[in-house]
């Protein structure tokens, strides 16, 4: 563990998300120094999926907590993710301090269906998140 901890805001915040029917999305950061996280941002569950792709920096990390909805049968479900978003794009030292941060802050967060870690662009898309769900699901 890092000794890096989220703010009370973040952990408030997350409560509020995980029962949310208005949210679909929460991305937190570090704070400059890399000394605590914090919230960076919310979306509605009116945003698509590439638009919140757009709002992730292409060459810094995040945490990310996302409700995904996908069909099973017919039936709607939606699991509430955490993605470590840890592009090789970004600086070696982030990198380092967000990937060994995780674990850590994803344990703080009660709730959590699924966790992923994303290095590339690729690899952040739908499909393969729908794929990784689907082998975690009971049907």
């Amino acid at each position: 563990m890092t000794g890096i901890l989220p703010t009370n805001e973040c952990l408030e915040q997350f409560q509020e998300f995980k029962f949310s029917k208005e949210d679909r999305f929460l991305i937190y950061k570090m704070d400059e120094k890399l000394t605590q996280i914090e919230v960076e941002k919310t979306g509605s569950k009116n945003e698509s999926f590439e638009e919140f792709y757009n709002q992730l920096p292409k060459d810094d990390c995040r945490y990310i907590c996302y409700h995904f909805d996908f069909d099973v049968e017919g039936q709607k479900r939606s699991k509430l993710l955490f993605i470590g978003w840890v592009p090789s794009t970004a600086k070696l030292k982030n990198k380092m301090v967000y990937a060994t941060t995780l674990l850590s802050f994803k344990n703080m967060l009660r709730g959590i269906g699924v966790c992923l870690q994303i290095n590339n662009t690729e690899d952040l898309n739908e499909e393969l998140i729908l794929n990784v769900v689907m082998s975690k699901v009971r049907k």
